[in-house]
């Protein structure tokens, strides 16, 4: 009987304990910053064409409180590109899933994450560029990589740089080509953990 008692003690402390341990390993947080959109294969496109600057801004959940874990986000980020005639703007929802490493050194802790992200198209504008042809996916896929560093205890400021490597052809034709055309996004964010 004094057997049973102790089981259901230890069963019902630990049933306590579990979901507190598990939420201080849960991570949600908020971050914006710039960033900056390029199109591959933009030589094709007509006049000088430079990167285009806008920004993301969005969401984050993290999991584990160890070396290693696992993130995701849902950002708004901006691509596309600049040029004398007008912009090529490229608006998406961005969901990156990634690994993390975490080097657990205090109130200054740097990481590192790698991972795919799919994008959904919420804006197409175009220069020269035909957005709305039919054969056009409005879903892309990228590879994510990114470092950063984590500020403090507590609520954590975070600051980051990522390069985002699109993979899917976007189907845009121009007057001269309708070659591959992918995204490719370089983004500076700052953030807070929660």
């Amino acid at each position: 009987m004094r057997i049973v008692r102790s089981g259901a003690f230890a069963l019902a402390a630990l049933l306590a304990v579990v979901p507190v341990s598990l939420a201080a390993q849960v991570e949600l947080g908020v971050k914006g910053g710039a960033s900056f959109g390029d199109v591959s294969n933009k030589g094709v496109l007509p006049g000088n064409l430079d990167t285009r600057t806008g920004f993301a801004a969005g969401v984050s959940v993290g999991l584990g409180g160890g070396l290693v874990g696992v993130g995701g986000e849902a950002l708004y980020a901006q691509r596309g590109l600049t040029g004398d005639v007008g912009e090529a703007k490229l608006d998406y929802l961005d969901i990156p899933v990634y690994l993390t490493v975490k080097a657990p050194t205090g109130p200054v802790a740097p990481f590192g994450y790698l991972g795919p992200q799919v994008s959904f198209e919420l804006k197409c504008t175009n220069l020269d560029v035909d957005c709305v042809d039919d054969r056009r996916s409005t879903t892309d896929y990228a590879g994510v990589i990114g470092a950063g560093v984590r500020l403090g205890t507590g609520t954590r400021v975070t600051i980051e740089a990522r390069y985002v490597y699109g993979l899917k052809d976007l189907k845009l034709s121009t007057v001269s080509s309708d070659d591959s055309f992918k995204t490719r996004s370089f983004l500076i964010l700052g953030g807070l953990l929660f």
